[in-house]
């Protein structure tokens, strides 16, 4: 496991963690080493460290599946860590795999806590969200869940 690390470039692991040599060019090479360093792009369409995701969060009270009304506000929806139900602190950057939507976003505040709100905009069949936030040195925090706005 990875307790410190620095940012060394898209060239610093393969996909399977192996080093790259540095003096040649490697398309496989495409990770950083880093979780933190890795952009979004890298995370989702390359599955960069995707061994390394950690699966156990969901939004309040084990939410995967949100049913909203049509402007009407939402209760915000926390990322809660499954295994003590506690508020997940000190996450950043959030990958989304598709956009929100219309009228939900994402808000954090000083600590990295982030809640899921907004006032939906418009009707929507219920559709699958992802989104993976970066924690800690050693931490890619991978959350699911449905959303339906009738």
């Amino acid at each position: 496991m990875i307790f410190s690390c620095g940012c060394y470039g898209s060239k610093s692991c393969t996909l399977n963690g192996i080093l790259c040599n540095y003096n040649q060019t490697n398309d496989s090479c495409v990770c950083d080493c880093c979780p933190p360093c890795n952009t979004c792009e890298q995370f989702l369409e390359l599955n960069c460290l995707a061994n390394r995701y950690t699966k156990h969060y969901s939004l309040s009270k084990n939410q995967s599946n949100i049913i909203l009304k049509i402007n009407k506000p939402m209760k915000p929806k926390y990322i809660i860590d499954q295994k003590n139900g506690d508020i997940v602190r000190y996450l950043w950057n959030p990958c989304l795999r598709r956009l929100l939507p219309n009228g939900i976003y994402l808000k954090n505040d000083d600590k990295g806590i982030y809640k899921l709100i907004g006032i939906p905009r418009e009707k929507l069949e219920k559709t699958s969200f992802e989104i993976l936030f970066k924690g800690s040195v050693n931490l890619i925090l991978l959350v699911n869940f449905t959303i339906t706005i009738i």
